[in-house]
């Protein structure tokens, strides 16, 4: 009888320990795509900017058509004493499936399509006030996702590489997206945990559901940071004959 007491006991012990393990686990994840992206964060271990090569998939449910994207996105992280606002720098460059550009030195956004010979300018405080619930609020703050997200762990927990699932769900209800998964390096998360120096990104990808279902996943290839780019490669100077477009409602989210 007290063998099987105390094999109840051992068994409420270890079940007992189960969530505390599991969210100590996630809460590691989270750490290891946090803290590079914290101005807070040792100048060592801080992520200022990267550059990558990107694929697009975009799955449109209603159709059951799937559009590949592709081309290069730089992002430079400002220092809080020079940010005039949440916003980072940043510079997508679309090759396909249309050559497009979407880039902003975070005071303006400039959406250029070269077919239209049009550009969308728009001030970046008039975004955030429109929308300030886009996916792109991922990328803003990448230090912190907890304030603008839930977080919990992704279907399976773990891809077929072994790389961590995480599920980002807003904390108020957007018209643009209904989750995020985000995709974190399994060698990261493992260089942290055991206190080395990470030497891979962190970030794997991102796969934004929007509130019909349909799907757009981003993964990123051949990152590269703190490669120190200069502020004019976020600013564009919009060639003769381009005719200029505002409001900020033309946006695309993205």
């Amino acid at each position: 009888m007290k063998l099987l007491v105390l094999l109840l006991s051992l068994l409420l012990l270890i079940a007992g320990s189960l969530p505390a393990m599991a969210d100590e686990e996630l809460a590691s994840v989270i750490a290891t795509l946090e803290t590079p992206f914290r101005a807070s964060a040792p100048q060592e271990l801080q992520i200022r900017d990267f550059a990558a090569d990107f694929l697009q998939l975009s799955t449109v449910v209603a159709i059951d058509r799937v559009q590949r994207g592709e081309g290069k996105v730089w992002f430079k992280f400002l220092p809080e004493s020079r940010a005039s606002s949440a916003m980072p720098m940043f510079r997508w460059d679309y090759q396909l499936p249309n050559e497009q550009q979407i880039l902003s030195d975070g005071t303006t956004l400039w959406v250029y399509v070269p077919e239209n010979r049009q550009v969308i300018v728009s001030e970046v405080d008039q975004v955030e006030a429109e929308y300030g619930d886009n996916p792109a609020a991922f990328f803003t703050g990448l230090g912190d996702l907890a304030q603008h997200f839930d977080i919990t762990w992704g279907k399976g927990r773990q891809d077929e590489a072994g790389d961590y699932l995480l599920l980002l769900t807003p904390k108020r209800p957007s018209q643009f997206f209904k989750q995020i998964e985000v995709v974190v390096n399994h060698q990261a998360v493992l260089a942290d945990q055991q206190g080395r120096e990470v030497q891979v990104f962190p970030l794997v990808a991102t796969q934004v559901t929007d509130p019909q279902d349909n799907l757009t996943r981003i993964t990123f290839v051949d990152v590269r940071w703190n490669l120190d780019p200069a502020d004019s490669k976020f600013t564009f100077e919009v060639p003769d004959g381009v005719e200029q477009l505002s409001p900020a409602t033309q946006m695309p989210s993205f």
